[in-house]
């Protein structure tokens, strides 16, 4: 019963964290607009966080084995407060992208330190349940924290300061929990040429789907804002696009465990390009209708990455699932930092209305790509395909609650389609 308990409050303590860091982030995009920042400028500014967010997968591990979980996180805690304020404080690109990517890492380490007490709390015969639960507060704290634009003007400190409480009040959970300190596993990340040579749709998609989703991160609300949308527009469109992505994503995992996950992939990269055009179009009909479209994208958006990661882990052992994931989620991280750049300068020079469509090509080109893949390569047999869980971009500590990523078959053969010198 006690892990049970500890377990419930760590996830509510992760979710009031990222409703903090939801808001921080869509507060961000109104206040640059406000402020007459270029788009070209916010993207660079947003990229920063993601260039954090990579770079801290790289030494946080190693200085939480050096001082101790409870040391660096009271360290983390600490600058993302500062952090959170010092965005309201300093109102110019140049301090922002630094504060950014200093977030980026804090967030990523509070995700590390985070998911190493879930892994330890969780009962093996739970491990399965307590990810999805994970997975799925991760996406209710971020669409809760859009709602609190509302909350206040986003000209003044007020909203950065409930951003700064939010990251405050989330980590007192973790920082209570009485437990032995868990242990970090290494970060060990499968070569990228190796990894593409198991799984070259897997490899494309991941980038792709981290250039569209860090361009929705990074500047979905500069461009509502752009286009017309009040605050209330802004969060209503961020909200219902994450609500979307939420209530979707589980039938179209389990629709890929069914059929042929490539089918699958490829249907659902199509509609999400689909989704981001009728968005383009419901625009020019009235504004308020891009509230539509953006759930219609959010729909199928949020499921790539995670049919992405699924597909891939269909062609390697399960002990590999941790380094794969590692491997999968830099190179997510690398197409996050590009695509609010290369949205932002698009939106720049040629319309914020420019932003759906460069959404629709991010997704049509593994769509595109996962053509043409079945037509060189088989399908991976029914039996050898993996079950589907919900998986986003946090850190590759997560897996390690799933009962998959411990089992030690690195001496067996490895079954039909998941030769690790070509994609079935």
């Amino acid at each position: 019963m006690q892990s049970i308990v500890a377990i419930g409050t760590l996830l509510i303590g992760i979710a009031i964290i990222l409703a903090g860091n939801g808001l921080l982030g869509t507060l961000l995009g109104v206040r640059g607009e406000i402020e007459a920042f270029a788009s070209g400028t916010l993207g660079l500014v947003m990229s920063g966080y993601f260039a954090g967010f990579v770079i801290g997968t790289f030494f946080i591990p190693n200085m939480i084995r050096r001082v101790g979980h409870i040391r660096m996180f009271a360290s983390l805690a600490s600058i993302a407060s500062v952090v959170t304020l010092m965005h309201g404080l300093l109102i110019h690109p140049v301090p922002w992208f630094g504060l950014r990517v200093l977030a980026g890492i804090c967030v990523v380490g509070i995700y590390i330190v985070m998911e190493s007490w879930l892994n330890e709390q969780t009962p093996n015969d739970q491990r399965g349940h307590v990810f999805s639960a994970y997975m799925t507060i991760t996406l209710v704290g971020l669409g809760a924290g859009q709602l609190l634009l509302l909350a206040g003007d986003p000209q003044g400190l007020y909203l950065f300061a409930i951003a700064a409480i939010l990251f405050s009040i989330g980590l007192v959970p973790v920082a209570l929990t009485r437990v032995t300190e868990p242990g970090v596993a290494e970060s060990q990340r499968l070569g990228l040429r190796a990894l593409y040579r198991v799984s070259p749709l897997g490899v494309v998609t991941c980038v792709f789907s981290g250039i569209g989703s860090g361009a929705f991160w990074g500047l979905g609300p500069v461009f509502a804002s752009g286009v017309g949308l009040d605050s209330g527009g802004i969060a209503g469109f961020m909200a219902l696009s994450i609500l979307a992505g939420m209530l979707v994503m589980w039938p179209v995992g389990r629709l890929s465990d069914r059929f042929e996950r490539r089918q699958v992939l490829t249907w659902v990269c199509f509609l999400t390009t689909l989704a981001a055009i009728a968005a383009f179009f419901l625009l020019r009909i009235q504004t308020e209708w891009i509230l539509l479209g953006g759930f219609l994208w959010g729909a199928f958006g949020f499921s790539i990455y995670a049919l992405a990661a699924a597909h891939t882990n269909d062609h390697v052992e399960p002990s590999q699932m941790l380094e794969v994931s590692s491997s999968l989620q830099l190179l997510w991280g690398s197409g996050a930092i590009a695509g609010p750049i290369v949205a932002g300068y698009l939106m720049q020079f040629m319309g914020p209305k420019t932003f759906m469509p460069f959404l629709a090509l991010a997704a049509l080109a593994p769509a595109l790509f996962a053509r043409y893949r079945m037509t060189v390569s088989e399908p991976v047999p029914e039996e050898d395909q993996g079950d589907w869980v919900p998986q986003f971009a946090t850190s590759p500590v997560a897996l390690e609650m799933l009962p998959e990523a411990h089992e030690d078959d690195a001496s067996a053969p490895a079954p039909a389609g998941r030769e690790a010198d070509s994609e079935q």
